[in-house]
């Protein structure tokens, strides 16, 4: 695929997945950088790991593939589903909590509403949050580090489950992705019962964990796509169609890599920005 046609590349075409620096040196740049609102791409080796197989994403690939699914979601006419989705720094700032709350003997104080997990759940935190209340389901990148591999969560609400949706199955994997998953199950339902918006028919909301439930029957990676799973799993489910057995990794990254360049470039000829990605403005300045 050649995605950028005037981009410089040092190598042929066919073998740039095999390649860590594809770029002419002092070609890799993007000038000015593409904006996505929750972080800007300066580097066309970002279109180069999304769109070819075998690329391990990074956070900010994920961190930018899920904002436009928040958007997808809270912008739409008549949503499919009413969702909202978290970015890495919410798993890495929930597994950090449940360190120190079991390190602390389950110390219920380090819960509060003061603690930047409540603020996402507020729907204050990121950019095109919803609060969670709103929400039947909200979605969560994990990375499971030992493994070096991503998963993803969905938080059914009011069924009170997390389901894993991990396209590497193995019982090692499994194990490891459950334990991933623990924080959010544990630690949830905690603070769920500071807000009274998910008490129902003024019951005591529940304290016991969230069961994690695993889905069966997902087309299984066989190389280092797995944050190209997260988000198509995710997308998936908010377009309400059945994940298909059979997986093309390749034209599932080519659609995404495609789709963002083409809305970089148009908000770059047209000067688009949205609400929520547009720069903040300046004080106004005393004409007087």
């Amino acid at each position: 695929m050649n995605l950028v046609p005037e981009w410089d590349y040092i190598y042929d075409q066919k073998n740039l997945h095999d390649k860590e620096k594809v770029y002419l040196k002092g070609k890799d740049k993007i000038v000015p950088p593409f904006r996505f609102g929750v972080e800007d791409v300066a580097t066309k080796m970002w279109f180069h790991k999304l769109a070819y197989p075998g690329q391990c994403l990074t956070n900010s690939h994920l961190d930018i593939i899920f904002y436009y699914l928040r958007k997808k979601g809270k912008y739409a006419k008549e949503p499919k589903v009413k969702f909202t989705t978290t970015d890495c720094l919410f798993f890495k700032t929930i597994h950090a909590l449940y360190e120190k709350f079991i390190a602390q003997k389950k110390n219920l104080s380090l819960i509060t509403a003061q603690h930047a997990i409540a603020d996402y759940i507020r729907g204050r935190k990121m950019l095109c949050g919803s609060p969670w209340h709103l929400c039947d389901h909200v979605f969560f990148i994990i990375h499971m580090e030992t493994e070096s591999h991503w998963i993803l969560g969905r938080l059914n609400i009011e069924e009170r489950r997390v389901y894993m949706y991990n396209s590497l199955s193995t019982a090692m994997k499994d194990s490891a992705a459950i334990k991933a998953c623990q924080p959010f199950a544990v630690l949830l339902p905690h603070f769920f019962a500071l807000f009274d918006e998910f008490k129902k028919e003024n019951k005591p909301i529940c304290l016991d964990p969230f069961e994690v439930v695993k889905v069966d029957g997902l087309p299984q990676q066989t190389s280092n796509d797995c944050g190209c799973f997260v988000a198509s799993f995710a997308e998936y489910f908010i377009d309400m169609k059945p994940i298909p057995p059979i997986f093309d990794v390749e034209k599932h990254r080519d659609r995404l890599a495609v789709l963002f360049y083409k809305y970089a470039r148009m908000k770059e000829v047209e000067f688009i920005d949205s609400e929520d990605e547009a720069p903040p403005k300046g004080p106004k300045k005393n004409l007087s």
